[in-house]
């Protein structure tokens, strides 16, 4: 059973102020053996490809993973009833929404949620001996546990974030300067991979397993959408079909009028970006409790 959500996010990020301070959105951080304490709560190897090759139980019908060819576009499969459509051995595969098939991985989930005030994405990736991904950045920040087997990282930091908007996302694309280095991870392992990112990897040994959790961050922008969305949603004068009569557009003048009113300051924006929603909190705590 995993430990206290404090005690896990120290395992996953370490002191989190200085975290932010000095390695969000910035730089990869590289944590050896910090996440040690986490693999007895993970699956194996040999369970997420038992998982993905079938058969299917009812709930999974139509569900996909993902499988990543040495060359050629990501394949998108569906959960097979029998292993014939399963992976080829060439191929990584990533798993998405991984803590439905294993439900143990749930509080990591919840943790991460809580303290980022923000969807968590986990993922299993698993590959056999020579599989990987081909250099690309991705939009969300992840946290990478090692889980089995070792696996070679070629990592390059963001670039300024001017240039952001113009890099490559997906798995395809990306070069590499001379800045990128070189690390691999190890069971227990744990990678802070910032978004925009580059990246690629590749695995060293017989099988390898690794889970990632991405942060599914927010902008400013979605968050004021949702907020001007939820102030005027019951308000009559939001509701005008358009076009709009003269005298509906009379009353929707004065709607307009006192919409900045409604606004939020910078405050109550980050504010009800981070509170959390109590009954969806409820119900993760209680399948956590249930699944462990």
């Amino acid at each position: 059973m995993l430990g206290a959500e404090e005690a896990l996010i120290e395992q996953l990020v370490g002191d989190v102020e200085r975290f932010f301070a000095e390695s969000w959105r910035r730089r990869f951080v590289l944590r050896r053996a910090s996440g040690g304490e986490l693999l007895g709560a993970m699956p194996s190897a040999a369970a997420v490809r038992e998982a993905i090759a079938g058969p299917a139980v009812a709930v999974d019908e139509g569900r996909r993973y993902l499988a990543f060819p040495r060359e050629g576009d990501v394949v998108a499969r569906t959960w097979a009833w029998g292993p014939v459509a399963g992976p080829r051995e060439d191929e990584a595969i990533n798993v998405p929404q991984a803590e439905q098939l294993f439900p143990e991985l749930l509080p990591i989930a919840v943790a991460l949620r809580r303290r980022f005030a923000a969807p968590v994405n986990l993922q299993l990736f698993v590959a056999r001996r020579g599989a990987g991904l081909r250099a690309h950045s991705d939009l969300h920040d992840s946290f990478i546990v090692q889980i089995e087997g070792r696996k070679r990282w070629r990592i390059e930091e963001p670039k300024h974030s001017q240039e952001k908007a113009l890099l490559p996302r997906g798995n395809s694309g990306g070069c590499f300067g001379e800045a990128a280095r070189t690390v691999v991870l190890e069971p227990g392992d744990v990678l802070y991979k910032p978004s925009h990112g580059l990246h690629a990897t590749l695995c060293e040994s017989e099988d390898s397993l690794s889970l990632t959790a991405s942060i599914v961050t927010t902008t400013a922008a979605a968050a004021l959408l949702r907020w001007v969305e939820a102030a005027t949603l019951f308000d009559p004068a939001w509701r005008i079909p358009l076009p709009a009569s003269q005298g509906d557009m009379t009353r929707l003048q004065a709607a307009l009028e006192e919409l900045p009113g409604l606004l939020p300051s910078v405050e109550g924006l980050l504010a009800s970006v981070r509170a959390p929603d109590e009954a969806d909190e409820a119900d993760e705590a209680d399948e956590a409790d249930e699944d462990t």
